[in-house]
């Protein structure tokens, strides 16, 4: 039974910003033009025309794999501050990661570095204040499973 009047909202499409029926807009739902399926259980979007939702569901999926990665190479999930730091990653912004020593930016880092070779086939640049970090994220990366020829270790030498 519904409870109100259908409306039809001009410019409030939360993905393309265009004509929404309210009864999607009152669900969370994208305009008919944008999507035809939500799955319920997932929250996630398929058949998508684009826009800012397809955006944010190539994010969560990207961040999802990355996570997956980070379990099936450590045995433990992200914590909340690393999430925090491939959110920004994968969104593309700048940042820099500033926690205590023990709070894991050089395991985020290594195993990020990992899951962007196996998966894009790129290169990836590390850059560390001393030798000794050089040498503990070389021999660390060799235990992650890279192998020695694929690392070049570069010192101030």
């Amino acid at each position: 039974m519904k409870d109100f009047i259908p409306i039809i909202y001009k410019d409030m499409c939360p993905n393309c910003g265009g004509e929404i029926k309210s009864e999607r807009l009152s669900r969370g739902f994208l305009c008919e033009k944008c999507i035809r399926i939500i799955e319920e259980d997932e929250n996630l979007c398929k058949e998508l025309k684009g826009g800012r939702f397809l955006e944010i569901c190539k994010l969560w999926k990207e961040l999802s794999q990355f996570n997956d990665f980070f379990i099936k190479t450590l045995g433990y999930k992200l914590d909340s501050l690393q999430m925090s730091w491939a959110v920004r990653f994968f969104k593309g912004l700048s940042f820099a990661m500033l926690a205590p020593t023990g709070i894991g930016k050089t395991t985020f880092g290594l195993i990020l570095s990992k899951y962007l070779i196996e998966k894009y086939k790129g290169k990836v640049y590390l850059l560390f204040p001393s030798q000794i970090l050089v040498n503990q994220a070389f021999e660390r990366l060799i235990e992650l499973g890279l192998s020695k020829k694929s690392i070049i270790a570069y010192t101030s030498r």
